[in-house]
């Protein structure tokens, strides 16, 4: 009995289970790999949201958002970049730095800059408008219209720059973003933030911007405004440049179209002595006074402008009412007899350091092509104009193809004037003659303020160092001719 206890054996029962723990353990691997590759793709999503996945992601789940508009005191910071500059700087990058950089730019542009450390690329200059087109929804900016603007200074730069509207608004900015259109992008007024960098296969280098101001623009020699909104929205799959290749080059064809026949027709119908005639200007308007806060969105302020009310029914007319002797004596007071002013003494002849006589200002016939423009600005007495460069119009033809002018030039020599007009001159060198051939024969616009009277036509004078012009611009057109824009600052 007890050899029947003890001697029992358990061999036949069922083996206990087991933990399993490798499957555990790969299991628990699989997923902390798991959590990582999504922590990895989180990362990646909200890090690059230029890319079209990762912004149609955002999107959806509502962590990207519109681009808003910026004050101009409260812009990010940035530097002003000129066509020249641009070049320089991104000319020589390789094709994969410039992939890192563009993805930089767009990046910096979709958080509306709140993430980004360096400082913004914010292009000025001046440029002229090649072509035109309307945005459409397959572009990265929906509505609005892209102009395709190259660098007077420095052709082989060219901009695209976008503006972004409401569609009731693109018929009229179609309409004043014509070819041939001057373009003045300068730092005081205009924000215009560099978002793409595109190297083209002629050469040209191809720079996408956009208006961080999203303002209200205007015609300076015309007629007609427009007012730009953000976008609502941006489509990232068709990518950035708007303007591919093949279209970039139509606009390259349409603009040396365009200046050929327009050279053509400026030289049968002017001659040289004919003022240039004023080319429309697109300059941006404030609508709001300083210190008031922008709309993050949507469209600015209208232009206030003064409507006429139109009144309904007849007019009665109002008997006519006698006036009160009284009131006739306060409003006709009897006047003192005039008294006779002393004679006033005849100034002596001035001269010049070269002998020559300088001659007053006189009276001159108005022409009718000249406009009236008088301004107002600082004034300064012979002598006491503040301390700058002083050129000849030889050596201010030479800053036509050197961009913006940075610090205040003065023009001075010997000029004949061959035309006058109620506010403005055109002057010639007086060693040039009438022949516009002659080495340094640029030709000159003077502005004079209002109420000032500019020179007869023919006439002579000198400017010296004491008695400037101060030059505001110098351009270069398309035949050569170089055309310097001073202004006069000498009291008279």
């Amino acid at each position: 009995m007890a050899d029947d206890f003890y001697g029992y054996d358990d061999d036949g029962d069922e083996p206990k289970g087991r933990d399993n723990l490798f499957l555990w353990t790969v299991f628990i691997l699989l997923l902390i790999g798991l959590a990582f590759a999504c922590w990895l793709g989180s990362f990646y999503i909200f890090g690059h949201p230029e890319r079209p996945a990762s912004y149609k992601f955002l999107k959806k789940i509502g962590k990207v958002e519109a681009p808003q508009r910026f004050e101009v005191t409260a812009a990010p910071q940035g530097e002003f970049l000129t066509a020249q500059k641009l070049f320089e700087r991104y000319g020589r990058m390789t094709r994969l730095e410039l992939e890192e950089e563009n993805a930089e730019l767009l990046r910096g542009y979709i958080k509306n800059y709140r993430e980004t450390k360096k400082l913004i690329g914010y292009v000025i200059g001046r440029f002229v408008i090649l072509d035109a087109r309307d945005l459409k929804k397959t572009d990265v900016f929906p509505t609005g219209v892209v102009a395709l603007a190259q660098a007077a200074e420095f052709p082989q730069v060219v901009i695209e720059h976008v503006y972004t509207s409401s569609p009731r608004h693109v018929p009229a900015l179609r309409t004043l973003l014509q070819t041939g259109l001057d373009m003045k992008i300068e730092k005081t007024n205009d924000l215009s933030a560099l978002i793409h960098v595109e190297r083209m296969p002629d050469g040209h280098m191809q720079f996408t911007v956009v208006p961080l101001l999203y303002g209200t623009y205007a015609l300076k020699q015309g007629v007609g405004t427009f007012s730009l909104e953000p976008p609502a929205e941006l489509n990232m799959e068709p990518g950035l440049p708007v303007i591919k290749a093949q279209a970039f080059q139509d606009g390259l064809k349409k603009f040396a179209e365009y200046r050929r026949t327009h050279h053509l027709a400026s030289a049968e119908s002017t001659d040289d002595n004919s003022p240039p005639v004023p080319t429309p200007e697109l300059v941006r308007v404030d609508t709001v006074q300083p210190g008031t806060a922008v709309p993050l969105t949507g469209a600015m302020p209208p232009v206030p402008v003064a409507t006429p009310i139109a009144m309904t029914g007849k007019a009665t007319p109002r008997p006519p009412t006698a006036t009160p002797p009284i009131a006739v004596a306060m409003l006709n007071p009897p006047r003192p007899a005039a008294t006779p002013l002393p004679p006033v003494a005849t100034p002596p002849v001035k001269m010049s350091p070269t002998g020559v006589p300088l001659q007053p200002f006189i009276a001159a016939q108005r022409d009718p092509n000249m406009p009236t423009t008088g301004g107002s600005w600082r004034m300064y007495a012979a002598g006491k104009v503040p301390p700058a460069r002083a050129v000849t119009s030889a050596e201010a033809g030479d800053l036509a193809d050197r961009g913006e002018l940075g610090d205040r030039i003065y023009l001075h020599g010997e000029f004949r004037v061959t035309a006058s007009g109620e506010n403005r001159a055109v002057l010639r060198e007086r060693a040039a003659g009438a022949d516009p051939a002659v080495a340094g024969a640029a030709r000159i616009i003077v502005e004079y303020p209002a109420g000032a009277v500019p020179p007869a036509e023919n006439s002579t004078f000198v400017r010296d160092a004491a008695r400037p012009f101060e030059i505001r611009d110098v351009r270069r057109g398309a035949d050569g001719q170089v055309n310097i824009y001073v202004r006069e600052i000498i009291q008279p």
